[in-house]
C-alpha cells in the first residue's frame, strides 16, 4: 500500500459518516423544563402535570425553595421504563417512558409516570438543599461535579453538594418512603415483595448486614444486587418513622449536611438522640420480632409441604416449560457467580445441563421466554436490561440458535401449541401492544394496542390455542387476570374477555393439559401462594400455604405442580401437590402499622389534582447552543513538569450535552524553572459525543505535581476526532475512533522520555474496537468473552520535503472463568508492523515498564496494555515489528464488611499474576519473557468516590540481561 493510498483510505474513514440528529423540543412550566422528541408530544402535558403535583407537596414537606428549574429529559430508547435523577451540575431527571419490568410485585405502582416522577423528585429536593455557605459557594463556582483530571473539584463538590455524598441505601430510603404516600399507598413501604424478602431472611436465619456491609459487600454478591438498597433503605425509613415519628425522619433529610465536617450519621444522632449504629441494631431486632409474629400467623394453619429439587438456590428465573418426551424442564436462570444461561433440568434425577448462554439478562425476569415442545424450539429475548429487545430461537436438538427479530421490542412471549404461532407484548412510545407472528415467523403484526397507562404484563395461550390468559395492570393500580378467546384477540376491535380476579396482584398464569384449570400466583393473604380456578364451575381455591412465596406455577400432572420458591438468596425449583390448601391467614404489613400509627401520612402527601400544571410555554425547537451554561468554574493548582501552575478550570455544557466544552488556563508564577513556559491553555469541545476538537498549549497535568514522570508537554497540539458506533447491541459493541492531530514545537513524547526527531509533525490514526464481554454477579471486572482492536497510524512531517512513516498493530483479548468462581484466565495476543523512517523516530513502537506513576489517573492494570512490559524500564525498548503473548490469572475479589473509618472504607482487593512473551525486531535482544504480580486495594470515600492503591513487582529476562521492577501507586477517582 503506497503512501497516497494510505492517506486516502484514512480520510475516507474519517469523513464517511454524517451526523444525523433527531429534533428535540423544549417546553417549560412553572418549575420544570421538559425536553422531548415530537413523537412524544401527546404525553408531555401529563408528565408536566405529574411533576408539578409532586413538587408542590415535596417542596412544602421538606421546606425546599427551587433555585433553578428542574430539567426532565424524556427518552424511549429502552424496553423497560425507569428514571434517574441528579442535582449535579444541574437539577436533571432522565425519564424512560416505557412500562416497568414486571414481576413479583417488586414495585407496587398505580399510574407509572406519576409514581416514577414522585420518586425521582425526592432525590432532587433532598440533595439540592444546601447551607447558606454552600449556596454562596454555588453562586461562584456552580454545583461542582467531581472531575478526574482536576481532583480539586472533589473539594468544591463536597462543599456545594453535601447531601449527595451519602450511601445509596440512604439516598433511596427517603425516596421509597415518600413514593408510597405520594401515590396514595402504592409503593414499597406497603409492598408484598419487601415483606417477603425480610420474612425469608428471618426464616433462613441469614445474616442481616450492617449499613457499611450492605454497601461494600452484600449488594455485590447477592442476586438482588442494588435492589437491596431500596429494600433496606425503605425499611429503615419506615422503622424510624414508626418508632420516632415521620417528622423526625423528614427533619433528618431536611438537614443541610456538609460532607467534609458533618456526616449523615452525626446529624442522625443529634436528631434522634441515639447513635446511628445502635439504631440500626434496633431496626434489625425489631424486624426479626415483626417477622416472627408473621410466621406464627401463617403457621396457625397447616403449611404446605414443599419438595425442593436442588440443594442450592439458582438466582433469578424465567418461566419453566415441561418437555414430556425428555421428562425435563427448560428455563433461564441468572445466579451469583455464574453467567446467565438456559438450563435443561431432569425431573427424573434432578440433574441439570446448561444448553445455551443467555446474554444481557434483566434483574427480575432474566428474559422473556417461550417453548414449542413439538418442534423443540426455545424462544428467548436479549437486550433485556438495556436498548430494544431481540427475539431469538434455540433449537434444543442441535443447540444452535438464530435471530428471529432484531430490535422488535417484544417480550412476554407465548407459543400456540395448536398452530405454533408466536404471541408477545411489544413496548413502543410508552404504550403496550399484543403482537402475533405466524409460523414460521417471517414478520410481526400488531393485533391489539392498549391505552397509555394500561399494561399487559403477561400472556399465556391454552393448550388448544383457543384461549389466552392475560395479566392486565390498570392505571388505578389494580392488576387483573382475564381470559379472552384468540379470535377476539385477533379480530375484535375491542377485546372481549372474562374477568377472573384482581386479588393479590395475580401473575404468571398457566393452564392444565386438559384446559379445565387455570393456575397463577398471588399475594391474597400477603404471601405469594399458588391458586387455581376450575373453568367448569369458576371455583377459585388456594393450593398452598407457604412461609416465603411461590411463583410461576406449571402443571405437570393431576398430582404435581412445579413452581419456584423465593428465598433471600435466590429461587429454588420445587414440586407441590395439586390439591386444595386449608385456610390462609393474612400477615401484617410493616407499612400498615406505620399508617395506623400516623393516619395523616396519606393526607400529608396527598397530591392536589387541581393544580393547573397543563399551562406551559408552547414547545420550541431545542437548540443546544442557546442553552449553554457554565456548570463549573473553579480555581485550580496543577503541574507542568517541575512547575506549579495557578489557574482556572471551567466546564460549559447544555442539558443534553450536545455541546460540551472543558477548558483550563493557567500561569506559572514561581521560579522552579525560569526558562520554562509561563502560560498554559487547554480546550476541548465535544459535539454529540461523536465529534471532538481540542487545543493544548503547554498543557498542564495535575498529577505532575506528585510524579517523577511528567506528562505536561512543551509545545502545542491541535486535534480533531470522531467516534462512530458500527454496532451497539449489548454485550456486543463495535466502535471506531478516528483522529487527526498536529503537533508544533514538541520536544518529547511518552511522558517526556522519548525525544522526537522533528518538533512539528502530524499523526492520523483510526482504531477499530470490537468488544463482546460479560461478567457475573459478584465480579469486579469482565470475566468472559473477547475483545479485538486494530490500529492504523500515519506520521508525517516537513511539508516542503514530506516525510512519512506508518504503523499498524492488532490486539485480541480472550477472557474465561477458570477453576472456580470469579477466577479469570486472560489471554492476549498482539502484534504490529512499523514502516521505518529515521526522520520520524517517534513513530516506532516503544515497550517497557508497568506504566503506573506514583499518583495516577488511568487504569491501574496498565501491564495489560499492548506496549507495557513490566520488568524493564518504561519506553526503553524501541522496535519495528513485534509479537506478544500475555497470560494472566485474576483471582476472585476479596470483599470486606466493616473495614471503615467514618465515611471511608476498603471495598475490595484484586490480585493478579501474569507472564508475557515478547518477540520483536530491534537493535538489542529480540526475545523477552517476564513474570509479575499486582495487587489493588479499592477504597470508597464519602460513599460515592473511589480510589485505588496498587503495588506490583515483575522480573524480566532475555538472553543477555535480567531486570527487576516494582511500583507503588495511588489512583484518584474512577475511570
Amino acid at each position: 500500500m503506497n503512501k497516497r493510498t494510505l492517506i486516502l483510505v484514512f480520510l475516507l474513514l474519517f469523513l464517511r459518516v454524517s451526523f444525523p440528529q433527531s429534533t428535540w423540543l423544549i417546553s417549560e412550566s412553572k418549575n420544570f423544563k421538559i425536553i422531548y422528541l415530537e413523537k412524544h408530544s401527546g404525553i408531555i402535558p401529563h408528565i408536566i402535570a405529574s411533576a408539578e403535583r409532586s413538587f408542590a407537596v415535596l417542596s412544602k414537606v421538606f421546606n425546599y425553595t427551587l433555585s433553578e428549574k428542574i430539567i426532565i429529559n424524556v427518552y424511549d430508547i429502552n424496553d423497560y421504563g425507569f428514571a434517574s435523577a441528579t442535582n449535579v451540575p444541574e437539577n436533571f431527571i432522565r425519564l424512560e417512558i416505557e412500562p416497568f419490568e414486571a414481576g413479583y410485585e417488586n414495585i407496587p405502582f398505580n399510574e407509572r409516570i406519576q409514581w416514577l416522577i414522585s420518586h425521582e423528585l425526592v432525590h432532587i429536593v433532598v440533595n439540592d438543599k444546601n447551607s447558606e455557605f454552600g449556596n454562596f459557594l454555588r453562586s461562584i463556582v456552580g454545583k461542582v461535579a467531581p472531575e478526574q483530571m482536576e481532583p480539586l473539584s472533589v473539594f468544591f463538590s463536597l462543599l456545594t453538594n453535601g447531601n449527595r455524598y451519602t450511601p445509596r441505601w440512604h439516598q433511596e430510603s427517603i425516596a421509597v418512603f415518600c413514593e408510597t404516600w405520594l401515590s396514595g399507598g402504592y409503593g414499597r413501604v406497603l409492598g408484598n415483595f419487601d415483606e417477603m424478602y425480610f420474612r425469608s431472611l428471618y426464616l433462613g436465619e441469614n445474616h442481616f448486614p450492617s449499613d457499611v456491609e450492605l454497601d461494600a459487600k452484600t449488594s455485590h454478591n447477592n442476586y438482588l444486587l442494588e435492589t437491596l438498597f431500596y429494600l433496606y433503605g425503605g425499611r429503615f425509613a419506615a422503622y424510624l418513622s414508626l418508632t420516632y415519628g415521620p417528622e423526625k425522619l423528614v427533619h433528618w433529610f431536611s438537614e443541610d449536611n456538609n460532607s467534609i465536617t458533618t456526616s449523615f450519621k452525626v446529624s442522625f444522632e443529634s436528631i434522634f438522640n441515639i447513635s446511628f449504629n445502635e439504631a440500626w441494631k434496633n431496626f434489625i431486632d425489631y424486624e426479626r420480632k415483626f417477622q416472627e409474629k408473621n410466621v406464627e400467623k401463617i403457621q396457625k394453619n397447616p403449611v404446605t409441604r414443599i419438595n425442593r429439587l436442588t440443594k442450592e438456590p439458582i438466582g433469578w428465573v424465567t418461566s419453566a416449560y415441561y418437555d414430556k418426551d425428555l421428562n425435563s424442564l427448560l428455563f433461564g436462570y441468572h445466579k451469583p457467580h455464574h453467567l446467565a444461561a438456559i438450563q435443561k433440568f431432569s425431573l427424573k434425577d434432578s440433574t441439570s445441563e446448561d444448553i445455551a448462554t443467555l446474554p444481557s439478562p434483566s434483574i427480575y425476569q432474566v428474559a422473556s421466554t417461550a417453548y414449542d415442545s413439538s418442534n423443540k424450539l426455545f424462544f428467548f429475548t436479549t437486550n433485556n436490561n438495556q436498548l430494544y429487545r431481540d427475539v431469538w430461537v434455540l433449537d434444543t436438538k442441535t443447540n444452535k440458535n438464530k435471530l428471529l427479530f432484531e430490535d422488535c421490542r417484544v417480550g412476554q412471549l407465548s407459543i400456540s401449541p395448536a398452530t405454533n404461532d408466536l404471541f408477545g407484548v411489544q413496548h413502543s412510545l410508552g404504550k403496550v401492544s399484543i403482537i402475533h407472528s405466524a409460523y414460521p415467523y417471517h414478520q410481526i403484526d400488531v393485533i391489539k394496542t392498549f391505552p397509555f397507562g394500561d399494561e399487559v404484563q403477561q400472556i399465556s395461550l391454552s393448550p388448544s390455542g383457543d384461549l389466552v390468559a392475560i395479566i392486565l395492570h390498570k392505571q388505578d393500580g389494580t392488576q387483573q387476570l382475564i381470559i379472552s378467546s384468540i379470535k377476539s384477540l385477533l379480530f375484535d376491535k375491542e377485546l372481549k374477555f372474562k374477568f377472573i380476579t384482581d386479588k393479590g396482584s395475580p401473575e404468571n398464569p398457566s393452564w392444565s393439559n386438559e384446559e379445565n384449570f387455570l393456575f397463577w400466583n398471588a399475594y391474597v393473604n400477603g404471601v405469594s401462594n399458588i391458586y387455581r380456578m376450575n373453568l367448569l364451575d369458576n371455583d377459585i381455591e388456594p393450593l398452598t400455604n407457604v412461609l416465603t412465596g411461590l411463583f410461576r406455577p406449571l402443571y405437570l400432572n393431576e398430582d404435581s405442580i412445579f413452581a419456584f420458591e423465593f428465598s433471600s438468596e435466590g429461587f429454588y425449583p420445587v414440586l407441590i401437590e395439586n390439591k386444595k390448601a386449608d385456610r390462609l391467614a393474612a400477615i401484617s404489613y410493616y407499612g400498615q402499622e406505620l399508617l395506623n400509627k400516623n393516619k395523616n401520612l396519606i393526607t400529608q402527601f396527598a397530591l392536589n389534582n387541581n393544580i393547573d400544571a397543563a399551562i406551559y410555554v408552547a414547545p420550541d425547537e431545542y437548540n443546544g447552543l442557546e442553552h449553554l451554561k457554565v456548570l463549573t468554574f473553579i480555581p485550580v493548582i496543577t503541574g507542568f513538569q517541575k512547575q506549579k501552575v495557578l489557574g482556572f478550570y471551567a466546564h460549559i455544557s447544555d442539558p443534553l450535552i450536545n455541546h460540551d466544552i472543558v477548558t483550563e488556563f493557567g500561569y506559572s508564577p514561581f521560579k522552579e524553572n525560569p526558562l520554562g513556559p509561563k502560560f498554559h491553555f487547554k480546550l476541548k469541545y465535544d459535539y454529540l459525543k461523536k465529534l471532538e476538537v481540542s487545543i493544548d498549549h503547554n498543557a498542564t497535568d495535575f498529577y505532575d505535581l506528585f510524579n517523577t514522570r511528567k506528562r505536561g508537554m512543551i509545545g502545542s497540539k491541535f486535534r480533531i476526532g470522531h467516534n462512530y458506533y458500527w454496532v451497539y447491541d449489548n454485550p456486543l459493541k463495535v466502535t471506531q475512533k478516528t483522529e487527526l492531530a498536529l503537533y508544533k514545537d514538541i520536544q518529547f513524547i511518552n511522558d517526556n522520555l522519548v525525544k522526537v526527531s522533528e518538533p512539528d509533525f502530524a499523526v492520523a490514526q483510526t482504531i477499530f474496537n470490537s468488544k463482546n464481554l460479560r461478567r457475573t454477579i459478584g465480579s469486579s471486572d469482565f470475566e468472559s468473552g473477547n475483545e479485538f482492536n486494530a490500529t492504523v497510524m500515519v506520521f508525517g512531517s516537513n511539508p516542503k520535503e514530506p516525510q512519512y512513516a506508518w504503523e499498524s498493530h492488532i490486539e485480541w483479548d480472550n477472557y474465561n472463568l477458570f477453576l472456580f468462581n470469579h477466577n479469570v484466565l486472560h489471554f492476549k495476543l498482539s502484534g504490529g508492523y512499523h514502516k521505518k523512517n529515521d526522520n520520524l523516530y517517534q513513530a516506532r513502537f516503544f515497550f517497557g515498564g508497568f506504566g503506573n506513576r506514583e499518583v495516577e489517573n488511568v487504569d491501574v492494570k496498565q501491564y495489560k496494555s499492548v506496549f507495557r512490559f513490566p520488568g524493564i524500564p518504561i519506553y526503553s525498548l524501541p522496535a519495528e515489528q513485534f509479537g506478544k503473548l500475555l497470560i494472566e490469572n485474576t483471582f476472585p475479589p476479596i470483599r470486606f464488611a466493616d473495614w471503615n473509618i467514618g465515611q471511608h472504607y476498603l471495598n475490595h482487593i484484586d490480585f493478579s499474576i501474569y507472564s508475557q512473551l515478547l518477540v520483536l525486531k530491534t537493535d538489542s535482544d529480540n526475545k523477552w519473557i517476564d513474570a509479575g504480580a499486582q495487587i489493588n486495594f479499592i477504597f470508597k470515600h464519602w460513599f460515592n468516590l473511589e480510589s485505588t492503591f496498587s503495588a506490583g513487582i515483575a522480573h524480566a529476562w532475555s538472553s543477555s540481561e535480567k531486570n527487576w521492577e516494582w511500583f507503588l501507586s495511588y489512583k484518584l477517582l474512577k475511570n
